[in-house]
């Protein structure tokens, strides 16, 4: 019997190479308003739903972005990832060879994650019935919420799902949900990650690259 009848899959660094690009729009807005945010403290909420990446950075910053800014973090963020938005490496062939079913959990919105997919061209491999967002419930990550309600609404148990994630809430999500939890630093922003934060947060594996979780999938 395969260990997994579903990988839920996140989006941003581990579908697509999107950190750098994300975390760019963000300073960009910021700094429209007069606020300057540094890499380390987006990288502190790597993973979060935007409402809470907002209230981490303002706590962070002691200062508070007027609403009226709130709209262009997608104008910026969109138009930085048509022009450059790349898959991670190796992703387009792990899917390809792949034959566990599969779905989408990630905490950006529907329309950008979407987007970053048909941008990449990885839309083909997700049905639009497998695409779940940080929208659809009422906790966003490290809560168990999201990755349950993507089990649920797939029709697979808990236990045997497996989750591949970038971020430590995504991985402290997954196992509060009882699930397996692979940690990915395949992304251009964990180049010179180690995986300890990934490891600390109850990963079960942390690879570099989709060949090595594609070898621990087959062995």
């Amino acid at each position: 019997m395969a260990a997994f009848d579903l990988i839920i899959f996140d989006c941003d660094g581990v579908l697509v190479d999107s950190e750098i690009l994300a975390r760019r729009a963000m300073q960009s807005v910021f700094r429209k308003a007069g606020i300057e945010v540094t890499a380390a403290m987006i990288d502190e909420v790597v993973g979060m739903k935007f409402a809470d990446i907002l209230r981490r950075l303002e706590a962070r910053t002691g200062a508070s972005l007027a609403a009226e800014y709130h709209p262009e973090f997608w104008t910026e963020t969109k138009a930085l990832f048509t022009a450059e938005l790349l898959p991670t490496p190796g992703i387009l062939a792990f899917l390809e060879a792949s034959t566990i079913p599969r779905c989408v959990a990630s905490s950006s919105d529907h329309g950008r994650i979407r987007h970053s997919l048909s941008v990449c061209g990885l839309q083909r491999f997700f049905d639009e019935t497998a695409i779940f967002s940080s929208q659809d419930v009422a906790h966003g990550k490290p809560a168990p919420d999201l990755v349950l309600h993507a089990a649920r609404s797939m029709g697979v148990a808990p236990g045997r799902c497996l989750v591949i994630e970038d971020s430590r809430f995504g991985i402290q999500g997954a196992k509060a949900a009882g699930m397996a939890a692979y940690g990915f630093l395949g992304g251009a922003h964990l180049l010179a990650n180690t995986g300890e934060a990934l490891r600390d947060a109850g990963a079960d594996f942390v690879a570099r690259s989709w060949p090595e979780i594609a070898a621990r999938l087959n062995a």
